[in-house]
């Protein structure tokens, strides 16, 4: 297990082009949008709405951030034949699916956070106001529940499936879909600190559910299905 885990940190951490690059993007973004909210907001009765908007943040940042890793990644890995090469080296299927979701997930939660404390920062010298409070160490928890959910099934569709043409269409519709419903729960649910709780337990509930049918059909997962990798 150990083993497969450092394999996977060294292959997702030392591409420039197609991890950090993407990262300090998506850091850059985020800071400029948090600093221009922070510096155009009240002082008062703007709490639930900043909230809510932290809320949205972390799930699209989330959602586009592992989208791009394992498009950039994990994909190729399957389409070059390297993980049939590792498969056939030794290494076990399930511990495989299971040990590449834990350390991609330890990699989006360092980019979540590094993502917030970057303006927190900022704002902190420049604004004097704070981004992280205790709410968002609940959204930060809320939110990594639902990416360990995503993560797996994503995970799962790229050992499962063997036509690269398909797993990229189904994470597009699986990217649509997220931020979709979340763009529409959010318009749905009114902006209260009661509504706030609601959405992210939507997602906390909805990352267990993934979660929890990976594992359950990550069981019948073998090599001969992960190495029968098709063509486009």
């Amino acid at each position: 297990m150990k083993k497969i885990m450092k394999y996977n940190f060294r292959m997702l951490l030392t591409s420039f082009v197609n991890f950090y690059f993407p990262a300090i993007l998506l850091v850059a973004i985020a800071t400029f949008i948090l600093m221009s909210v922070v510096s155009s907001m009240p002082s008062e009765g703007s709490d639930i709405i900043f909230q809510r908007m932290l809320i949205l943040m972390a799930f699209f940042v989330y959602t586009v951030g592992t989208s791009m890793m394992l498009r950039n990644l994990v994909i190729p890995e399957k389409a070059n034949g390297r993980i049939e090469l590792l498969l056939s080296n030794g290494f076990e299927i399930q511990p495989y699916l299971y040990s590449s979701v834990i350390v991609g997930w330890i990699v989006m939660e360092i980019e979540l956070l590094l993502i917030f404390l970057v303006p927190n920062f900022v704002s902190e010298i420049f604004l004097e106001k704070r981004i992280i409070d205790f709410y968002f160490l609940k959204m930060f928890l809320h939110i990594s529940i639902f990416g360990l959910g995503l993560l797996s099934l994503m995970y799962y569709l790229i050992f499962r499936i063997k036509r690269i043409s398909i797993i990229n269409n189904l994470f597009f519709i699986i990217g649509f879909i997220a931020i979709f419903g979340g763009s529409y729960l959010s318009n749905y649910l009114p902006l209260t600190e009661n509504s706030n709780n609601i959405f992210l337990w939507i997602f906390n509930i909805t990352g267990i559910i993934l979660f929890l049918f990976t594992v359950i059909m990550g069981r019948k997962i073998t090599k001969e299905i992960v190495v029968l990798t098709l063509p486009d």
